[in-house]
């Protein structure tokens, strides 16, 4: 376990020093000054519009920087042939592999939470009634994050970063149409179509179920059990993904 810790650890320093986090961040911020500005164009709905841009502006950088930042980062220890020196020590690939992840998911962590202040400052100032349910739309945007940082990570395993953004993108974009998807196939009367979007329901993560993020700007409550059930399917996800990518690490030659 503390292996696995010391290379939480150094990952955790490594990305927080690179470069590409400071450009997210300056663009989520661009982001979030551009939804004050936009606010003062609605005269009736300033407040909401302001905290429905900001929201989003925090889910495409954390979105991005899980896709992006965990798409490269064990392909970079490849590369560099500094996982040969790494795997030399008495470090399994398992812990490696945990290690990354866990570095890089309290990235997520602290990007999330440090945005949402900076868009609860803006908000402050434009009267906005905070509720609990602002601390939850930025968990369930981390708990998204986290499933497409364990995605990212799976992808990279066996695919160059380059496809492992496609994949993970493509992804992405299901997971937010699976809710749909379920729909189409109620009413759909050909077999092949039902087999098959039924297949992708299962294969592919729910991610509107973290979408919380209209909760705290228009008052919508969130029963408890569906926060449980999000935290549940999330942990799951990650656990399988981490789990098969440590299968597909073990296999792979570095030599």
């Amino acid at each position: 376990m503390r292996s696995v810790l010391v290379i939480a650890g150094n990952t955790f320093r490594e990305v927080i020093r690179d470069r590409i986090l400071y450009g997210l961040i300056v663009f989520a911020i661009m982001l979030l000054f551009l939804s004050l500005a936009l606010g003062q164009l609605s005269f009736d709905e300033n407040i909401r519009l302001s905290a429905n841009f900001g929201f989003t502006g925090i889910h495409i950088a954390v979105v991005v920087l899980a896709v992006f930042v965990g798409s490269t980062l064990v392909s970079k220890e490849i590369d560099k042939q500094t996982i040969l020196t790494l795997l030399a020590r008495p470090i399994s690939r398992a812990q490696f592999i945990l290690g990354k992840s866990l570095g890089l998911t309290a990235v997520l962590a602290v990007v999330a939470t440090g945005l949402a202040l900076i868009l609860s400052a803006f908000l402050l100032f434009l009267g906005f009634k905070f509720t609990p349910h602002y601390l939850t739309a930025v968990f369930g945007v981390w708990l998204e994050a986290a499933v497409l940082l364990a995605l990212a990570l799976f992808f990279g395993s066996f695919a160059r970063p380059m496809m492992t953004v496609v994949y993970t993108i493509a992804v992405f974009l299901l997971g937010h149409w699976v809710e749909s998807l379920h729909f189409f196939i109620k009413k759909s009367e050909s077999d092949f179509f039902k087999i098959g979007g039924t297949a992708i329901t299962y294969l592919v993560p729910d991610l509107e179920a973290f979408n919380w993020r209209s909760a705290p700007v228009y008052a919508i409550d969130i029963p408890s059990g569906q926060i449980v059930a999000a935290v549940g399917a999330s942990t799951g996800w990650v656990l399988i993904l981490i789990a098969l990518t440590v299968l597909i690490f073990r296999r792979r030659d570095f030599v």
